[in-house]
């Protein structure tokens, strides 16, 4: 199982800008960042949708 709080630390210490923070979603944490072209990248990993959480109803 991928560890994000782990690859982020680890990512910004190697110079890596971030958008966010790991986000906790119930079902997932997911954190964002740009590619040196630009592009968005969405890196996240499966927690509570392991054991049937999911994450809250948009509003």
């Amino acid at each position: 199982m991928a560890d994000i709080a782990a690859f982020h630390a680890e990512a910004t210490a190697r110079g890596a800008e971030f958008l966010t923070e790991p986000i906790d979603r119930k079902a997932e944490v997911r954190c964002y960042m740009r590619d040196p072209d630009g592009y968005l990248i969405e890196v996240g990993q499966a927690t509570g949708m392991l054991e049937g959480v999911y994450a809250d109803p948009a509003p």
